[in-house]
């Protein structure tokens, strides 16, 4: 099974350690592979901007807004789990939600 984040929520307001938590538990614990989907157009920003902070180990591949895959989806709107940022208020709810697909 995959886990799909949002690319939206790995930059600010969201904490960069705290998305980085997250796809170490997801990848490490529950899912095959961590896919990012970003905008036509921004995956190499995502990409610098992930392995500038540290925060890429855990990422298999970014996906683009039109590349269809099936997978546990957290975003701002319209996925399995719907935040507006991963931080330390919310990441024991976020791995509570993962951690209920097994």
């Amino acid at each position: 099974m995959k886990l799909i984040i949002n690319s939206a929520l790995s930059e600010p307001p969201s904490e960069i350690s705290c998305f980085r938590d997250v796809t170490l538990y997801a990848k490490s614990f529950i899912f095959d592979d961590v896919l990012l989907r970003c905008k036509r157009g921004t995956r190499s920003f995502y990409w610098d901007w992930l392995k500038a902070h540290g925060a890429h180990d855990f990422i298999s591949y970014l996906l683009r807004d039109d590349e269809l895959e099936q997978g546990f989806e957290i975003s701002q709107k319209g996925g399995n789990v719907n935040i507006d940022r991963i931080c330390v208020n919310n990441i024991d709810f976020i791995i509570k939600c993962i951690s209920s697909t097994k």
